[in-house]
């Protein structure tokens, strides 16, 4: 099997209450929609938009090196706006005119989409859409019975949208169940790379940015190699009391459900949508070991999942691959697991606010989210640790060992940098789980958004006060 990645030519308010006020909103603001996104949009003398497009988003890709390059090459201004994960789902639903390009999860449209505060998005427009990762499109990244496409919703599941099943145009379902039968999984869901019919035109998203998330731990502690690190250390009682989840509930309960699978406790239908009796009986057992004195946090953030291991506070952890390599480079024990469970997977992709209507303002946002394809912007992302939709075109933009060591899964031949300029990459060293197309074919689950949401949220926060 080749390593090369194959390209195919191809807490505030409830869920609910947000999408019933979103959907109130989007109905109050339809009147003036247009004219609010044409407002003030500013062009030369040629046509060309000149003004500034707002993008909001998660702070893994709104970093300085993009916005400066961006705005070099683009010729507007960008302004970021970078939040967290709620507060992002609750713009994208209530606040549709205060941005313009939205860059998230994948998962995360279900719960917006309803609000009618996004357009549905030209693939036509896209130019490397040929490019696109297939793990995007058809679920895997090489047609491999050895990979995995992994529970929840994986990325391939929700990209492609038939606006002609509603009637609507640019396409907006009114409920999340007129969404699901707006969606069209192009590929046989099982991940067999059979597709039905010519491929969709209309996409809810673009592609943008991806990883596979694991466990962090201390290697001084626990000197295993990443391949033999289950999912069920989080769960082992060896280390009562030093160990941390991340505090989003959605995520928290899909690596709290791969160690109850890991540990022989419980078994899930789909790990990435659970029911409501799956979450209590993980509940169950989550209260039991938080009882007894298991968990020694819950972090939120970046830099607090990097200090509670820095401090020596936890030494095994739910953890972002770029957490890992900050410690490295600082010559702390610390590595990645690359679970033999497999990875719990994500993806982000943009999306356009359906305020913008200007022709020369909606160009510039396609312009944007074509740059992201264009190289510049996934040497960046490589250099976090991050995968990149169109990784090919990057590759002119990185050194020969940047790209063995990120992609192909070799030792490092020198010290690599990271975005900032930071030596984060020892030489000789290896990249935990290995090249791109192993670790993307060991996939447990995906992050989602479970149709059970608003309960697993109010069980999770009953577990942090209980």
């Amino acid at each position: 099997m080749s390593d090369e990645p194959i390209e195919v030519h191809e807490e505030g308010l409830s869920r609910r209450e947000l999408m019933r006020r979103g959907v109130a909103v989007a109905g109050a603001v339809a009147a003036g929609g247009a004219l609010a996104g044409s407002a003030g949009a500013a062009r030369s003398s040629s046509g060309q938009y000149t003004g500034t497009i707002r993008v909001t988003g998660l702070g893994v890709d709104l970093i300085d090196p993009i916005k400066k390059q961006a705005e070099k090459d683009l010729g507007f201004k960008l302004e970021f706006n970078a939040t967290d994960g709620p507060t992002m789902v609750q713009r994208g639903i209530t606040q549709p005119g205060s941005f313009d390009v939205f860059s998230g999860y994948q998962s995360q449209i279900e719960p917006m989409w309803p609000a009618g505060g996004f357009q549905a998005l030209d693939s036509r427009k896209i130019k490397h859409w040929s490019q696109i990762q297939a793990l995007f499109k058809k679920g895997k990244s090489q047609p491999s019975a050895r990979c995995t496409v992994g529970d929840g919703d994986a990325a391939f599941r929700n990209l492609y949208f038939d606006p002609d099943k509603s009637g609507k145009w640019p396409g907006s379902a009114d409920t999340v169940s007129q969404l699901r039968k707006e969606i069209v999984v192009w590929a046989d869901d099982k991940g067999s790379g059979k597709t039905k019919g010519p491929e969709p035109r209309w996409v809810t998203n673009v592609p943008q940015n991806f990883n596979f998330d694991s466990i962090g731990y201390n290697t001084k502690v626990i000197p295993v190699a990443p391949e033999k690190i289950s999912w069920a250390e989080l769960f082992n009682k060896k280390w009562k009391g030093k160990v941390a989840l991340l505090k989003d509930p959605g995520v928290a309960l899909q690596d709290a459900g791969f160690a109850a699978e890991a540990s022989g406790l419980m078994k899930f239908k789909d790990v990435g949508n659970m029911t409501k009796p799956e979450i209590d009986r993980l509940m169950k057992v989550m209260l039991k070991l938080k009882k007894d004195g298991q968990f020694r946090a819950f972090w939120l953030t970046f830099n607090e999942s990097v200090n509670l291991m820095q401090s020596g506070e936890v030494v095994l952890e739910s953890m972002w691959s770029p957490a890992v390599s900050l410690l490295q480079s600082q010559q702390f024990p610390v590595r990645y697991a690359a679970p033999p469970e497999g990875f719990r997977a994500w993806a982000a992709g943009e999306m356009i606010s359906s305020k913008v209507t200007d022709p020369a303002k909606l160009q510039a946002c396609y312009d944007y989210i074509n740059w992201w394809h264009e190289g510049k912007a996934g040497a960046t992302m490589m250099r976090q640790g991050y995968y990149i939709a169109v990784q090919q075109t990057s590759r002119k933009y990185v050194t020969k060992g940047e790209w063995d060591f990120w992609i192909m899964g070799k030792p490092a031949p020198t010290a690599l940098a990271d975005p900032f300029g930071g030596k984060s990459i020892k030489p000789g060293t290896v990249r935990d789980g290995g090249s791109f197309l192993k670790r993307s074919c060991r996939i447990r689950s995906w992050n989602s958004y479970f149709q059970e949401g608003e309960y697993l949220t109010q069980r999770w926060n009953d577990f942090l006060t209980a």
